[in-house]
């Protein structure tokens, strides 16, 4: 191995070349495939430990070392439009344009399906428990809902959009 099949090393061959003095292949006198193999082998364990990549026990967030975790704000929920799209669905048919919700119809050739987005997350939850009631298969995310019979559908939706799969018998 020549300096530049060194620096041709993904994940940071001149770093490990910096931290190792120019330590190259030619420099041990490794010219097998074996010797390569071990020299290369010996770089990875050696830019492990020098980035401190090795386990022990260094909690990796501060809820792991007992501190409270910085909230997250994920922003603004989506809105229908923008589910709706993100789901395929290029013009939902808007049933309900209320304050409190609203929601559409999605008719793709992947199937139908509705979109509901709610202005609270109480109103989320009211509206499914209420649903529920009646079986079915849900996406729920943040104050949002999309309501199918296809529960495939809606899994390959979550890929897309997030939330979590609820099932309910009637």
């Amino acid at each position: 191995m020549n300096r530049a099949d060194a620096r041709a090393v993904p994940g940071g061959g001149d770093l490990v070349k910096a931290r190792m003095g120019e330590l190259t292949m030619g420099s041990l006198g490794l010219t097998t495939n074996a010797g390569r193999a071990a020299a290369l082998t010996g770089a990875v364990l050696a830019l492990g430990l020098l980035t401190g990549c090795g386990g022990g026990d260094v909690p990796s967030t501060p809820a792991a070392a007992g501190q409270a975790a910085a909230p997250v704000n994920p922003g603004p929920p989506a809105t229908l439009k923008q589910l709706a799209n993100r789901t395929g669905c290029k013009k939902p048919e808007v049933q309900t344009d209320a304050d409190e919700l609203r929601q559409g119809v999605c008719k793709t050739g992947k199937g139908q399906y509705t979109v509901t987005t709610f202005s609270t997350d109480d109103g989320k939850q009211q509206w499914l428990d209420e649903a529920r009631k009646w079986g079915g298969s849900y996406l729920v995310g943040t104050r949002w809902v999309i309501a199918g019979n296809d529960t495939g559908l809606l899994q390959t939706f979550s890929e897309k959009v997030g939330g979590n799969l609820v099932t309910a018998a009637p």
